[in-house]
Order: structure tokens, then C-alpha cells, then sequence
């Protein structure tokens, strides 16, 4: 199971209950980054800015992509490198699940997290960012998912279509 959505969509906190109730590793793929490069997303994107962030992102997916027994969490604009949607697209050990919620409740619960980059710019700015990443996140994704249900009905449902498509 890979986990795609905007920032605040739950990505970790499903993927890390979904990795405890299948008895699969959860690899979040920013946490990956920061341990392989030593340097926090903040200060990658302050050093090498987004498209050197970006490159990173990439090498790491391909790295964890080939991994059937884990639960990946990628970072909210990794659908925005298009080779890293290609990976997301063509591969086949994972189905890929956006998690998809309005944009102001994904702004709500995010809007005082310093720890992330890309809001720095305020609301106007990353409502954009929202509306021109959607596509991508449709594209890339095999599921969508109302990522504004409680986190145990999320699960749920990736569950769920996670037996349907077993049973295929």
C-alpha cells in the first residue's frame, strides 16, 4: 500500500495503523530521506531547494518502491516530480491510495506546523498548490479515499479494498 494526498491528509498516521494491523513495516518516505541524507526536509529544501528535494524524493521511492511487505507514506508533492509519478503509476507491487479531503480542512490541520516547507507562503499560496496538485494525485492513484472520515474508518476502507483486490 502506498499512501498519496495533500499535507494534512493523514498519510503517516494511516499508514503507520495500517502497518500495525497487516504486519507490515511503515516506511514514511520524508523520515526515510531525513535518515539516509542526515538533514531534515527543511533543511533540504533551504540547501538544494525543491527540485533538489525533489530528486531526492525520487531515488528514495525507487529504493522502498520494490518493498511488497511495508506500507509506504510519501510526501504530499511527490506527485509533482514526473518521474516519481511514473514509479507511483507503473509499479506493481503496491496499490496506491490518495487520500483526498477539502482543502480547508487539510489547511486546518496543518496551518501551525512549522515543520513544513511549503506553507511557508500562507493560505492563498497553498490553496494553489493544492488545486494544482489534484490531478496528479487522481492520476498516480489506484483508490481514493475521504481522507475527512475518522482515521479508523480510512483504514477501513483501504482494508477493504485491499481484500477486493486480493481476491481478484
Amino acid at each position: 500500500m502506498i499512501l498519496t494526498g495533500f499535507m494534512g491528509s493523514g498519510k503517516t498516521t494511516v499508514g503507520e495503523r495500517l502497518a500495525q494491523s497487516t504486519g507490515k513495516e511503515f516506511i514514511d518516505l520524508d523520515h526515510y530521506i531525513e535518515e539516509e541524507t542526515g538533514q531534515s526536509i527543511s533543511s533540504i529544501f533551504e540547501d538544494q531547494g525543491e527540485d533538489g528535494f525533489r530528486q531526492i524524493e525520487k531515488e528514495a521511492l525507487k529504493k522502498v518502491i520494490g518493498n511488497t511487505d511495508a506500507v509506504i507514506s510519501t510526501g504530499g508533492g511527490i506527485i509533482t516530480y514526473e518521474e516519481s509519478r511514473d514509479l507511483l503509476k507503473g509499479n506493481k507491487n503496491h496499490n496506491v491510495y490518495f487520500l483526498s479531503a477539502p482543502f480547508d480542512l487539510l489547511y486546518e490541520r496543518v496551518k501551525n506546523d512549522e515543520g513544513r516547507p511549503m506553507l511557508k507562503n500562507g493560505y492563498d499560496a497553498t490553496r494553489e498548490l493544492y488545486e494544482s496538485r489534484l490531478q496528479f494525485y487522481e492520476v498516480t492513484s489506484h483508490y481514493q479515499v475521504d481522507a475527512a472520515l475518522e482515521v479508523a474508518e480510512i483504514e477501513a476502507a483501504i482494508l477493504e479494498l485491499e481484500d477486493l483486490d486480493l481476491s481478484l
